[in-house]
């Protein structure tokens, strides 16, 4: 697996043993992503999918605010925080304001717990959220293009 095939197989084995949703876990992952840095020429092209789908998430940002007029877009962008999901909308962003401010391992921890939330909500009201959440979908789909793309390249 190409993951474990560079610098980093202690690190990533770490992170895939541990159980999800728990601030060890976040640490794994933080130290994995550290070591990943580090070696860097060997986990190049995970990063080069990963800012390919990143390109695509900015792009394709609009859906959830479709409209071209300004006013009609501050509109629709307040008629979505105010849906059914605003209280773990708002605690979302309260998390990432956090995590951007103190960029430490519990903060990523409790930024990714309201995140977790939030999505969990939007679709149990996905009526209400259905073009932030193709959009999502979206994204997920090339994610996962990317990666299939990525594997065959590396021939794993």
């Amino acid at each position: 697996m190409f993951m474990i095939g560079g610098g980093c197989k202690d690190s990533f084995t770490a992170y895939e043993d541990c159980e999800r949703n728990t601030i060890e876990c976040t640490e794994k992952w933080l130290k994995l992503k550290k070591c990943m840095e580090v070696h860097i020429d060997y986990y190049q092209p995970y990063y080069t999918m990963w800012k390919k789908v990143d390109e695509l998430e900015e792009r394709n940002g609009e859906p959830v605010y479709p409209s071209k007029e300004p006013k009609e877009r501050a509109k629709q962008a307040s008629e979505f925080v105010r849906g059914p999901c605003k209280e773990p909308l708002r605690s979302f962003i309260r998390r990432d304001a956090e995590y951007r401010r103190n960029n430490n391992t519990l903060t990523f921890h409790r930024q990714h717990e309201a995140s977790d939330t939030m999505y969990k909500c939007m679709e149990a009201h996905s009526d209400y959220y259905e073009a932030f959440l193709a959009d999502r979908k979206k994204r997920d789909e090339y994610y996962f293009k990317e990666f299939d793309a990525f594997l065959a390249a590396s021939k794993l």
